[in-house]
């Protein structure tokens, strides 16, 4: 007989038909696939201890195992007390940017590996960007764009500033996707950015050379012109690749 949880969520129902669980990576991946797949409300709670292990057929120390793992990942948040126990806590696009960032940092991905990934997911930021920003985040970019053409009024383009405005907007375009995964790994790969970028020794047309390119971009975005700015993009990531 199928017992409806107090919580929401009828758990008996969806941990059938049932498969046998004998170990803490068992309970993780189903009960990961209960979450990920709508089994449960955000901010819900989870059945206890008690009624888990009963329904997985499984110790104690099984579940709480496996609650704490879910933890880690960032899945549930445990509340202690009367009134706490195992909440649902949907995912943070913000948790895989970091987890990204880290691996980066770690594992030593190569500047080749980080350019090849960048070049079609950076076109299709400025592509989308231009397709699905709103007037407001328009008028943002066209705050910069009035910036970077006012470096060149002197008559010389000043480097760390450019790059600086350049780095900030391949952090915007993909906010302006509207797209929470390409915000979450434009997050992750932006300090390696940086780092890259930091490096190029640039020579004596370099300045004028990138700030021309971000002039272009930007008016591509702003006029709404998606194809247009994904050839821009692409123009802009094949110079300062080689």
């Amino acid at each position: 007989m199928s017992t409806a949880s107090p919580f929401g969520a009828d758990f008996e129902s969806l941990l059938s038909p049932a498969v046998r669980t004998t170990s803490v990576d068992d309970v993780v991946a189903k009960l990961r696939e209960i979450l990920l797949t709508g089994g449960v409300a955000p901010g819900e709670k989870l059945p206890s201890e008690r009624e888990l292990a009963r329904l997985l057929q499984v110790s104690r120390t099984t579940v709480r195992e496996s609650l704490r793992t879910l933890e880690a990942h960032g899945l549930i948040t445990i509340r202690l007390g009367g009134s706490g126990g195992a909440f649902f806590n949907p995912p943070d696009p913000g948790l895989m940017g970091s987890a990204l960032a880290m691996l980066l940092a770690f594992e030593s991905v190569s500047e080749e590996d980080l350019t090849d990934y960048r070049i079609d997911f950076e076109q299709e930021n400025a592509e989308l960007a231009a397709r699905r920003a709103t007037d407001e985040e328009l008028a943002g970019l066209q705050k910069i764009l009035d910036e970077v053409r006012e470096l060149g009024s002197s008559g010389s383009t000043d480097w760390d500033r450019v790059r600086a405005l350049d780095l900030t907007v391949h952090e915007l375009l993909p906010r302006l996707s509207h797209n929470a995964v390409r915000v979450a790994i434009s997050a992750g790969i932006h300090d390696a950015l940086a780092r890259s970028f930091a490096q190029v020794e640039p020579s004596a047309s370099s300045p004028e050379l990138l700030r021309d390119e971000v002039i272009e971009l930007l008016t591509k975005v702003i006029a709404r012109d998606g194809d247009a700015a994904r050839a821009a993009m692409a123009g802009h990531l094949r110079r300062w690749r080689s």
